[in-house]
């Protein structure tokens, strides 16, 4: 059989606000399409989507559509996009990728195969954690003539992921799915690890964009070649905003002049620039600092103001896992039922400033834009059912 070539692309997290910042959201839709370029430019036989296209379970409209337009030179060159619903875009009743399904534009993959090639690709989406001991992993067997199988997750499994990172171990997978797999494609984990566990290869694609200030391997894909019944995997690296990540340790006698000398000796020029300050308490304020960075070249800027807080011994806390704090609060949060609107004032509370410190005032700060929000979804969702009847009505006048 002639080598089949695949595109294993994975947490993609489509409209995602990074820091509350819309240069980020297009910043995660725009490698979104370079990775789909690169698919069409390896004269790939179908990409492989490991779970999270989107950052939540209700994206907005112009997201969706914006995905929708992102893989049409998959359908120009025939090129199938296969994916599974990972944990930050999981609801409760019909998925985003059912919704794209009735554009042509997505498969969702299941436990029947879609064969590729020789290549039989299996798919189960992520699971809950309070199901997963009852969850059912059996399969259909592969077609005859398919001389690899691969199953797609979105799960954290050791091996490859490690430590308080991984939440069931590999072999749970293995000895519960009635297929001898070949390979074990996974999403969730924002970084390239692999292993071979009795004989399957089990790897993670990364994230196309980086999600987290600690979360440095990403902005990469997974280019599968298999033939004669052996995959060879090569990873390719994707352009992406430059980050600098870095803290300032003030003196009592610090300031803007200091924080300035600082930003000067770094290259911040349309950069994400994630902040810590640290050390003293001074003149200078968070916003000043946040400010001074913009001034600087930074597209982005995110401030932690730490200065005069008493330090702990982080090393004994098991939520300081390895994609962060921040990392382990969003998957939380994702096996959750929470509303878009919820999730909106997570976001807010956590990474804009001034947002009032209590109680209180947050919900005073917060109201008129939850109603707005929750006027907008409403909208949004009825526009988007109005858009895609539209679509399948005239492919089927067509």
């Amino acid at each position: 059989m002639p080598q089949t070539r695949l595109l294993h692309i994975s947490d993609t997290h489509l409209g995602k606000r990074q820091y509350g910042s819309d240069v980020r959201r297009d910043d995660f839709a725009h490698v979104f399409g370079r990775a789909i370029k690169l698919a069409v430019d390896r004269d790939v036989e179908a990409v492989i989507h490991t779970g999270d296209l989107f950052d939540d379970p209700v994206p907005s409209l112009p997201t969706v559509m914006e995905c929708a337009e992102l893989l049409e030179p998959l359908e120009k060159h025939d090129i199938p996009f296969y994916g599974i619903v990972g944990n930050h875009e999981r609801k409760n009743d019909d998925q985003w990728l059912d919704l794209l399904r009735r554009t042509n534009a997505v498969t969702r993959l299941n436990r029947e195969a879609m064969v590729v090639g020789d290549v039989a690709i299996y798919g189960i989406d992520a699971v809950r954690p309070s199901v997963w001991d009852t969850a059912d992993f059996e399969l259909e067997a592969p077609p005859e003539g398919a001389e690899y199988s691969i199953l797609c997750m979105h799960e954290l499994l050791d091996p490859p992921a490690e430590g308080v990172v991984a939440n069931y171990p590999a072999n749970d997978v293995l000895e519960r799915v009635n297929v001898n797999l070949d390979g074990l494609a996974l999403g969730d984990l924002h970084q390239p690890k692999s292993a071979r566990v009795d004989g399957t290869d089990i790897w993670y694609a990364s994230a196309t964009e980086r999600g987290a200030k600690d979360q440095e391997e990403t902005g990469l894909v997974q280019l599968l070649e298999i033939e004669d019944g052996s995959l060879t995997r090569r990873q390719l690296e994707l352009e992406t905003r430059p980050w600098s990540v870095f803290h300032i340790a003030f003196g009592e006698d610090d300031g803007a002049e200091y924080v300035r000398d600082v930003f000067d000796r770094r290259d911040l020029d349309e950069a994400v620039a994630k902040i810590e300050l640290t050390g003293d308490r001074g003149a200078v304020t968070a916003n000043e600092v946040l400010q001074m960075a913009r001034d600087a070249g930074a597209a982005v800027v995110s401030v932690d103001d730490n200065r005069g807080r008493v330090d702990i011994n982080v090393d004994s806390i098991e939520a300081m896992s390895l994609q962060g704090l921040d990392g382990a609060i969003e998957e939380r949060l994702a096996d959750e039922d929470f509303s878009e609107v919820a999730l909106d004032v997570d976001s807010r509370v956590r990474e804009e400033e001034g947002i009032s410190d209590n109680v209180n005032g947050a919900a005073t700060d917060l109201e008129p834009a939850i109603r707005d929000r929750q006027k907008i979804a409403f909208d949004e969702r009825e526009a988007l059912d109005e858009k895609i009847d539209a679509t399948v009505t005239m492919e089927g006048n067509e």
